[in-house]
């Protein structure tokens, strides 16, 4: 987790309600004898009580009888022992610090269904007006909220690099676009947790569908369990405060002597100060969503453009002093501008340097401006 979230920040309710059903259907069904909508719970809307939204809908009350159909065969103990495993295994936060707690497993009998059923309720009957009016929200509305509590920020706190959507003007929340939600712990291994709303943070889409995926940030390859950061309040642990950027450039005479296009070798991203635990973490956080490789290969390729565009330097003095002015204090735009964090811890690491060592950066700078206006007037004018 780059940066903490504000601690007000809300889950999601319409998960909230469909989590609740889940419940309240396994135990319901420890001592029932049939499929009925006494398996279900009842709310009021507009003064009267309405069925639940998971049995008025016919696509989603059948995976709920699915499962029933794999519970009834078992004795009322095996029900109940489902029931329980599911209800004391809500607080998944223990799970990201503690090695020791044990992970909620189903039999093999009931995995499939209960994965069907809970994924059914994450991609369909979230998005219905049933749901909607049981939890009196809905997911985008949340996205907004979500937002809102988090200071107005579209940008995605998982990797500071992209923003999560993007707002248009005189529209409803519910009109909106939201972003992404990702399932902190996998549903393809945690199918009690596909619909729990502890289990969602929105990010960019790079981090939930291209780095991410379905991978396990409590299981390593090896099959090891391992501590990661639980990215919801109450948890406020981050990494940003720990982070450094050490460009390493070339030498004039190199880009002279070769047809090199970028100035930089390399940009490692490093956390040495981050305390022993939290170190742990970012590397799972590494692993799982590929920012510092991200954030290097980026730096890498755009430094000489986005020194131009954001210090605007005239002179290796101006350089020097709009680097000073830059790193004085943190960006006010930090948490909401995409790659502004990444960009700041690069000016920092500049800043630190001595008069020498900023002259050659200078001269690399003054080489990539007068190549790429070479070849502006190549592409323009043919010369």
């Amino acid at each position: 987790m780059l940066f903490p979230l504000n601690p007000n920040t809300p889950q999601c309710r319409v998960f909230e309600v469909l989590n609740s059903e889940l419940l309240h259907f396994l135990e319901a069904a420890v001592q029932a004898n049939s499929f009925n909508q006494d398996l279900f719970s009842q709310y009021q809307h507009d003064g009267q009580q309405t069925i639940s939204v998971c049995w008025s809908n016919k696509a989603t009350k059948e995976k709920f009888e699915a499962l029933w159909l794999a519970l009834e065969p078992l004795e009322q103990e095996t029900r109940r022992e489902l029931f329980e495993l599911v209800q004391n295994s809500q607080d998944i936060t223990v799970y990201f610090d503690d090695l020791a707690a044990p992970l909620p497993e189903l039999e093999d009998s009931l995995f499939e269904v209960f994965k069907s059923l809970t994924s059914h309720l994450f991609t369909r009957t979230k998005d219905l007006s049933g749901a909607k009016q049981q939890a009196d929200s809905s997911i985008e509305q949340h996205f907004q909220e979500f937002r809102r509590e988090n200071n107005n920020s579209q940008l995605c706190f998982l990797c500071g690099t992209s923003l999560l959507s993007q707002d248009r003007t005189n529209l409803d929340d519910d009109e909106q676009w939201r972003a992404d939600y990702d399932h902190v712990l996998c549903k393809d291994k945690y199918p009690i947790y596909t619909a729990h709303p502890g289990n969602f943070i929105p990010t960019c889409h790079i981090c939930n569908s291209k780095a991410k995926g379905a991978k396990n940030v409590l299981v390593g390859s090896q099959e090891q369990r391992r501590t990661a950061f639980y990215p919801l309040p109450p948890s406020q642990e981050s990494c940003h405060q720990y982070a450094c950027i050490e460009p390493s450039f070339r030498g004039l005479a190199e880009l002279h002597g070769g047809d090199w296009q970028d100035p930089i070798t390399s940009a490692p991203i490093t956390f040495p100060t981050a305390p022993a635990d939290i170190a742990a973490k970012i590397s799972v956080w590494k692993e799982v969503y590929q920012v510092p490789s991200r954030v290097e290969e980026h730096v890498i390729t755009h430094f000489c453009e986005r020194v131009a565009s954001d210090l605007m330097p005239q002179d290796f003095n101006d350089f020097c002093n709009q680097l000073n002015r830059h790193t004085q204090q943190f960006p006010l735009d930090v948490k909401n501008a995409e790659w502004r964090f990444w960009w700041y811890r690069v000016y920092e690491f500049l800043a630190n340097k001595d008069q020498g060592y900023l002259r050659d950066v200078w001269s690399l700078i003054e080489w990539k401006q007068t190549v790429t206006n070479d070849g502006d007037l190549l592409a323009e004018f043919g010369f």
